[in-house]
Formats: C-alpha cells, sequence, structure tokens
C-alpha cells in the first residue's frame, strides 16, 4: 500500500512538473517556431505551420508580430469536437477556417481581434458551430481573398497529421 501511495504521489509529481512547464512555456514572450509543411487548399498554395502537441496549440500563434499571406498555422487534434479559440497574447487578427475529420472545410470565423495586452477576462472566446478535427488560422481577409468556400479539401501530407 506504502508503494501504491509513493507511485501516486510520484506521478502527481510529475504530472504538475508537466503542466507547470507547459505553462511556463506559452507565458514566454516569443514567437514559437514549428515545423512547416507546403499545403495547397482552394487552389491556393500554402505555407503552414504544424500545431500538434498541447504545449504548440496552448501557445498558437501568440507574439507575431506578422505572418506572409501564404502562411498560417494548423491546429491539429485527434477526434473531431466543438472548438473555442481565444486570441490572447496575439498581435495579428485572423480569421479562422475549421475542417472535418476528411479535411473538408465545414466553417469558419473572419475577422478574430488581436488580445496582446487585454486582460483574459476582456477576451473574447471564438467557437465553431459544428464538431472539427483541424482549425488553421490565418491573416484576417484570408478566407474572401482565397475565395474558400465550405467543402474546400486541405492537401496536405496525411502522415503529419497527428497531435499528442
Amino acid at each position: 500500500m506504502a508503494a501504491l501511495l509513493l507511485l501516486t504521489g510520484f506521478l502527481v509529481a510529475c504530472r504538475s512538473d508537466a503542466l507547470a512547464e507547459s505553462s511556463a512555456n506559452t507565458s514566454d514572450n516569443s514567437a514559437q517556431i514549428l515545423q512547416t509543411v507546403d499545403a495547397r487548399l482552394g487552389g491556393n498554395s500554402l505555407r503552414i505551420w504544424l500545431a500538434r502537441t498541447h504545449q504548440e496549440k496552448a501557445k498558437g500563434l501568440m507574439f507575431f508580430d506578422s505572418m506572409a499571406d501564404d502562411q498560417g498555422m494548423l491546429f491539429v487534434y485527434e477526434s473531431p469536437h466543438f472548438m473555442s479559440f481565444w486570441m490572447k497574447n496575439t498581435k495579428i487578427p485572423l480569421d479562422l477556417v475549421f475542417f472535418t475529420e476528411n479535411l473538408e472545410i465545414n466553417g469558419w470565423i473572419k475577422g478574430m481581434q488581436p488580445g496582446y495586452g487585454l486582460p483574459e477576462r476582456d477576451l473574447e472566446h471564438y467557437s465553431s458551430e459544428l464538431p472539427a478535427q483541424y482549425a488553421l488560422e490565418l491573416n484576417a481577409g484570408s478566407i474572401e481573398r482565397l475565395s474558400l468556400k465550405h467543402g474546400d479539401r486541405l492537401e496536405i501530407p496525411i502522415t503529419l497529421l497527428y497531435s499528442d
């Protein structure tokens, strides 16, 4: 019994350390560096950063000062679910495109406003209307500029799409 209690305490301590490390890394005031992959969406070429781990998704596009028109960040999840995003420490306005498990657009949010410097209580939460497995952040105005429509498919090497 004592061994079980020791093991349980060790696991809780390890989890607490991992959460503290994750929290500390997302509070770092620098933009993260992620793997980039070439993709196509609605006939347009894009360079996409892949946010696959919990820590990468938590930090997202925080602290980015700008992003090229052909760039974006894809949030990768294991299964479809209703999603909610906020713009904590985000400096640039963004469009958010949601995708099914088959990488087809099933919704979007246009013109999410930067939340850099705002207290958390004042940040708006942006939510998907349908369950989605992937979400792609692009510069605000990209949905219209790229002429995206529901059902457009994101073409990306499927082997790169895994999540923690």
